[in-house]
């Protein structure tokens, strides 16, 4: 359901046949890589799930990417775009370990540039933080305004 709403609300946004870019945070990052061409697999006795892929992403920018759902052999070799990866040296629901995984996967057929922020957590790519959630970034303002520089950098390069 995710995936077909963002497939439609990019087609009321954009001009037709005009290039899109993704950009997501933890689970939402997986539901980039599957309509990016990814094979999103929930439990291996169902199989992949039927995500249609949206050919108009042309590059995905993603932060605390949640890539457990693509471990199976050549999930993600539909992904033919260009991914820029941010992970948190503190994150314990998505560890630096998943983005290694993405860009171990990916490089060599796409570009895949891939930045660790030791100091951040897994919400600290979030602008407005959960209820009870405590961000351990000495300056998370300052590491906000430098996140939203490298991902406006991304999406328009």
């Amino acid at each position: 359901m995710r995936a077909r709403r963002l497939t439609l609300a990019s087609r009321l946004a954009t001009q037709p046949n005009s290039p899109v870019a993704g950009v997501g945070h933890s689970i939402g990052t997986t539901v980039l890589l599957a309509l990016a061409g990814g094979r999103l697999w929930m439990r291996a006795a169902d199989g992949p799930l039927p995500i249609v892929p949206c050919s108009r992403i042309d590059r995905l920018a993603l932060m605390a990417p949640a890539t457990g759902f693509f471990q199976a052999p050549g999930a993600l070799d539909g992904v033919q775009t260009r991914v820029a990866v941010w992970a948190g040296g503190l994150d314990t629901i998505t560890p630096p370990a998943h983005a290694e995984f993405l860009k171990y996967a990916l490089d060599g057929r796409v570009p895949v540039e891939l930045r660790t922020f030791e100091q951040a957590g897994h919400f600290s790519f979030m602008n407005v933080l959960p209820p009870h959630v405590t961000d351990p970034l000495p300056d998370r303002d300052a590491f906000l305004e430098h996140l939203q520089s490298e991902v406006c950098r991304f999406v328009t390069s």
